[in-house]
């Protein structure tokens, strides 16, 4: 007598199993997608989204390798910027100084450079009355200011920057004034926010109150 057929006691196998299967087969086999980079690992940021940046990188002029420019007093246009500082005194001064030491810092020790831009012949149609810097102790980039005479003895105000150039506004760390001016910081633009300096000829350090503060000058 044939023996009776042996029944399987195990679960049914669905029949979308092979599918998913499949699937789970594939997703383990892709190569990895590139890794999230970790903070301060050199990650590019989104995008559209601003580059994190220091307090010295936000500040620094917009062109790096013309850090060194010259603005008149009531210019409207943008200022004139420069790869050496030589080129921007000599701009600054209308082709008269064209042997301007190689540095700002080393510029406000040279005595032979001080002396021609203290000169004040009737014909100059414009004079250097002062150099804002972007370090202390006169260093970094450099901004000419630029007039068209000399300062007169009166404690009145001679020349106005309202505001300053892209790039230069809160950058300001120290300053010489030439051409028998004085000047003083202000905060905000307008002369606005309060002074951040008394009316002097030159700070080699404005001050920790004042440093990377300044949005208008004024010479007096």
């Amino acid at each position: 007598m044939p023996s009776a057929a042996r029944t399987c006691p195990c679960p049914r196998v669905p029949r979308r199993w092979p599918t998913l299967l499949a699937a789970l087969a594939a997703l383990l086999l892709a190569p990895a997608g590139p890794a999230a980079a970790a903070p301060g690992t050199g990650a590019v940021p989104a995008a559209g989204a601003p580059a994190p940046e220091t307090a010295t990188a936000a500040a620094r002029p917009p062109a790096a390798a013309a850090p060194h420019c010259v603005l008149a007093a009531g210019a409207r246009q943008a200022p004139r910027c420069f790869a050496t500082f030589p080129a921007a005194i000599a701009a600054a001064t209308g082709g008269r100084v064209t042997t301007a030491p190689a540095t700002p810092a080393v510029a406000v020790g040279d005595a032979a450079f001080t002396a021609a831009l203290q000169e004040a012949p009737s014909t100059f149609a414009s004079v250097v009355v002062g150099i804002e810097y972007a370090d202390l102790n006169y260093g970094g980039a450099s901004l000419s200011m630029t007039a068209p005479g000399r300062c007169d003895n009166s404690m009145d105000v001679d020349y106005r920057f309202s505001s300053l150039p892209s790039g230069w506004n809160d950058r300001i760390s120290s300053f010489r004034s030439y051409s028998n001016c004085a000047q003083q910081l202000f905060r905000g633009t307008s002369y606005s926010g309060g002074a951040l300096t008394n009316i002097v000829s030159s700070l080699s350090y404005v001050g920790s109150a004042a440093n990377d503060q300044a949005s208008s000058i004024t010479f007096n």
